[in-house]
């Protein structure tokens, strides 16, 4: 008995202070991207938002001031519910927008989909941006306003090309760029050259650098090359989950609607240096339990949908063919 004693009061010691040590120095990101719809596909077994919400409020219980739920671009358009209509009016994102809020999306970037409603005045995009309780983080779109150039803004508050997360222990570096769109209110700097200047400014008052990115892979590649010492790339606008390695930045996406999501741990140590990156690549299915105040939010919109499709003629639980083969 004493010779047994002493050893398992130190390993008790042992592990508490190593616990102790990891608190505050582990950033994790939920991370998805081209999410068009808000409810399952494939008779319910693939997606669903409601899932991706309990998946992200897990994650916040355990860890709430070091977590945040991104989303890489594409999101507002395009969908079957934003050409149908609610009391009159066109949704146009409406549904994405208020079932974001009830799911906790932290920030977003743009992607080309954003766009899509308004061809000369953004009207449609800023009552979305009016609604939204997330942030926006944007380096490379601005909004031409007559003969001026100014950033997208919430309210009086112009989006932030980056953000800095601060958590007390680790700085962390976040800012957005998308792939070219031809609008006439919108003025496209390059995103490379946005990247470049947005890294120069954050390098030498934060720990570590991410980026969410719309762009192709090719162009997330040719961004890593030139920004070798940014730590993770978070993109979309490719449908497909991927992860690859470019030197000692890692780019990651995952599959459109939400079928699947990426959940980064970015692991520092006392030295505020980042000694290790994890990302999983979690699949959402049936198996996937959903937070309850969003499927409320879900399921109000598909009675919405239902309604507009219903006032049009069509009534959308008719099977009208079954096909014998995938």
């Amino acid at each position: 008995m004493n010779s047994i004693t002493p050893r398992l009061l130190l390993w008790i010691v042992v592990i508490g202070t190593t616990t102790g040590c990891h608190r505050g120095r582990t950033i994790t990101f939920l991370h998805i991207n081209d999410v068009y719809e808000i409810t399952p596909l494939a008779n319910g077994k693939e997606g669903g938002l409601a899932r991706v919400a309990y998946i992200s409020k897990e994650l916040k219980k355990k860890d709430p001031k070091n977590t945040y739920f991104v989303l890489a671009g594409d999101f507002l358009s395009p969908s079957v519910i934003g050409t149908l209509r609610d009391e009159g009016e066109r949704i146009r994102g409406k549904q994405m927008v208020e079932v974001l809020n009830t799911a906790g999306l932290d920030y977003v970037t743009f992607g080309n989909h954003e766009f899509d409603y308004d061809d000369n005045v953004p009207t449609v995009l800023k009552q979305r941006i009016e609604e939204s309780e997330f942030g926006w983080v944007a380096a490379n779109m601005q909004l031409r306003e007559g003969n001026k150039v100014v950033p997208f803004s919430k309210g009086s508050a112009p989006f932030p090309t980056s953000l800095v997360l601060d958590n007390g222990k680790i700085r962390l570096g976040l800012f957005g760029v998308c792939l070219p769109v031809d609008k006439a209110f919108v003025q496209v700097t390059d995103p490379f050259d946005a990247a470049r200047l947005e890294y120069a400014g954050l390098k030498g008052c934060t720990d570590a650098v991410v980026v969410l990115t719309h762009l192709n892979i090719a162009d997330d590649k040719r961004l890593a090359e030139q920004l070798p010492d940014l730590s993770l790339i978070m993109g979309g606008h490719d449908h497909d989950h991927m992860k690859l390695q470019v030197g000692k930045v890692a780019i990651a996406k995952a599959d459109a609607n939400a079928k699947t999501v990426y959940i980064h741990r970015l692991r520092f140590n006392r030295k505020h240096e980042l000694v290790r990156l994890k990302s999983e690549l979690k699949t959402i299915d049936d198996s996937v339990p959903e937070d309850s105040k969003t499927a409320v939010v879900v399921a109000k919109w598909q009675q919405i949908a239902s309604k507009s499709f219903k006032e049009q003629g069509f009534e959308p639980t008719q099977v009208v063919y079954t096909t014998s083969e995938p």
